[in-house]
């Protein structure tokens, strides 16, 4: 009969142990997923800081006076100076599909309005605002599809009193453009 408890004693040993270690394997996997989860949002925070700044830069460039090669040369400085290439890269390594999609989306907005600053347009012309409001729609969709990533509920322009994530509705530019 010794035996017996002795086999009870082992089985119950084994089991607590595995036990200790179910529950630490599991407990080191959603430490690994939350860790990974907030390494996440830091990449998309920056990028999203650096998209921003290096519109706030392109935008001084346009509003500059100087010649075409040397507003080529700003506008290029001007990206590279807000980080974006390093954002960008860290994005598209730890980011999600759906939001490497609309990364890419809003970086390539922001290269258009880039293209349209290097080639000598105001803040004024059509031109430039054409590619303002497509990157401002695209940051927009970018934060959203971050923040579903994050389970937040994606925000609607209405939700902060805007017609739309473009606002070409109520841009001062484009309705003189158009006459209104």
């Amino acid at each position: 009969m010794e035996w017996i408890t002795f086999v009870g004693a082992v089985c119950g040993a084994v089991i607590a142990l595995a036990s200790a270690v179910t529950v630490e394997v599991q407990h080191n996997r959603a430490e690994r997923r939350r860790s990974r989860e907030a390494e996440r949002v830091g990449y998309c925070l920056d990028f999203a800081v650096a998209l921003d700044s290096a519109h706030s830069a392109l935008r001084e460039v346009a509003q500059g006076d100087e010649e075409a090669a040397h507003r080529f040369r700003s506008a290029n400085r001007a990206v590279h100076e807000a980080n974006i290439f390093a954002a960008r890269e860290r994005l598209l390594v730890a980011g999600t599909i759906e939001i490497v999609k609309a990364g890419e989306l809003a970086y390539h907005r922001l290269i258009g309005v880039r293209n349209a600053i290097r080639s000598g347009v105001t803040l004024s012309s059509g031109e430039y605002h054409r590619a303002y409001h497509e990157f401002a729609e695209a940051i927009w969709q970018f934060r959203m599809v971050v923040r579903a990533d994050l389970d937040h509920a994606r925000l609607k322009p209405a939700d902060l009193e805007r017609q739309s994530w473009s606002e070409r509705e109520n841009c001062r530019g484009c309705l003189d453009l158009a006459g209104r």
